[in-house]
């Protein structure tokens, strides 16, 4: 049920869920305009009202063109709300599931404009902590924009901010989270210098404010043969839109599930180090150009264990076999922070592929020696698995572990969520 709302605000349409915040296409009666209604759900806790309620009010202190405007937040006995105003409501996301990026044309100005706008509200005290694909608006007639202000935060800090930001603003433009896949290497007319801004931004070399500075100088030649418009392309992505909205309305986003059932494994225990672990089968030499490697689980977050005696598969060249994670009957960050593989490589590896369950989200990360803090591992890349395999440049590194970090997990067809890992190789 929804919270006892102001009376000028009439619900009208679900749209779905955003993890724990539920959202409604509304009319503000006072004024006459729709409006987005994002609240909490009623089992959420004090302090979850509390941190949604910081983030929504730190962007609600800004006027920036390129941030989803916020016209109040408040408070009742069972949850927290805010106003927002009605951006047409289609993300990155929707326009990538359509087939769909960012005009050509139009992403360098709504790149730097994005960027400069999230450190304005870095500078105001905000740290956003949730952004990815969904999280951007683009529609027809508006300027791209920054919104889901008050999720559930991911991490705290700026600089995660701003290299989640340089990971959106590469999928939008290549219209692929392939986190191979570079803008000048699909676009014609787009200089090489836009990929050293986003791949720095995404390393976490820049800050949001450089990374708008570093596109904002950019300037795009369009190739001097233009194709022909083609008109039905946008009536498709219009018409795929009002599907998908009429679907939200329908049957919204939320899966249904009982949330008094128990998940499938233990999260107390002791937390195991992997370095005081047996060392993984080590693996044959890769057939071709590929390093050798071992492999071992990590878990810091839950039991210290998840399917162990497996995990020596994804390193066998043989994508038959696989590492299967735990299963799990609800998204995985309302357990945990993630989990785990880590790799010690024979060599000074230029990439990885993996080869896994289409749509696990992942994290790679590179250590000298394996951290203490789960938090301290240097961030090199994050991306989705693809149907195919996925290919992640990695910088120059001897020695050391990489980490591949999963952080969010398919959902299967009865409802729980796992995925699978056939293959990871490295290649120098």
């Amino acid at each position: 049920m929804p919270p006892r709302l102001p009376d000028r605000y009439r619900l009208n349409i679900r749209l779905g869920s955003d993890g724990d915040i539920e959202e409604w296409l509304a009319q503000d009666e006072n004024l006459d305009r729709p409006v987005l209604i994002r609240y909490l759900a009623p089992e959420s806790t004090p302090d979850r009202h509390r941190a949604f309620l910081e983030a929504v009010q730190a962007a609600a202190g800004l006027t920036e063109i390129h941030l989803q405007k916020v016209f109040a937040a408040g408070e009742t006995t069972a949850s927290a709300y805010s106003v927002s105003e009605w951006d047409g409501g289609v993300t990155i996301a929707d326009r990538l599931r359509v087939g769909e990026g960012l005009p050509v044309e139009e992403f360098l100005p709504n790149a730097s404009g994005l960027c400069l706008a999230l450190a304005r509200f870095h500078d105001a005290g905000g740290i956003h902590g949730a952004i990815d694909i969904s999280a951007v608006h683009f529609s027809a007639a508006h300027p791209a924009k920054l919104g889901a202000f008050g999720r559930q935060r991911r991490w705290s800090d700026p600089e995660e901010d701003t290299m989640a930001m340089a990971e959106v603003l590469r999928s939008a433009i290549t219209g692929t989270e392939d986190p191979a896949v570079f803008p000048s290497q699909v676009i014609d007319g787009i200089p090489t210098s836009v990929d050293t801004a986003l791949e720095s931004g995404i390393r976490g070399d820049l800050d949001a404010r450089s990374l708008a500075t570093a596109l904002g100088s950019v300037t795009y030649d369009a190739p001097a043969e233009v194709a022909e418009p083609k008109p039905w392309r946008a009536l498709a992505l219009f018409g795929a839109i009002v599907v998908l909205i009429s679907l939200l309305g329908a049957v919204g986003l939320a899966a249904d599930f009982d949330p008094d059932s128990p998940f499938l494994y233990p999260v107390g225990g002791e937390t195991v180090d992997p370095q005081s672990r047996p060392p993984a089968e080590p693996l044959r030499e890769t057939p071709g150009p590929g390093l050798s490697a071992t492999a071992a689980v990590y878990d810091p977050f839950g039991d210290g264990t998840e399917s162990d005696e497996a995990v020596v598969l994804v390193l066998d060249s043989n994508r038959a076999t696989v590492w299967v994670t735990e299963t799990y009957s609800r998204p995985i960050r309302e357990f945990k922070d993630g989990v785990g593989i880590l790799f010690v490589v024979d060599g000074s590896p230029s990439a990885m592929f993996v080869t896994g369950s289409p749509g696990t989200t992942f994290v790679v990360g590179w250590a000298q020696a394996v951290p203490d803090d789960a938090l301290d591992w240097e961030h090199i890349a994050r991306g989705t698995l693809q149907a195919s395999e996925t290919r992640i440049q990695l910088p120059a590194r001897l020695g050391g572990t990489w980490r591949l970090w999963l952080t969010g997990l398919p959902e299967r067809g009865n409802g729980t969520f796992q995925s699978r890992i056939s293959e990871v190789r490295f290649v120098p």
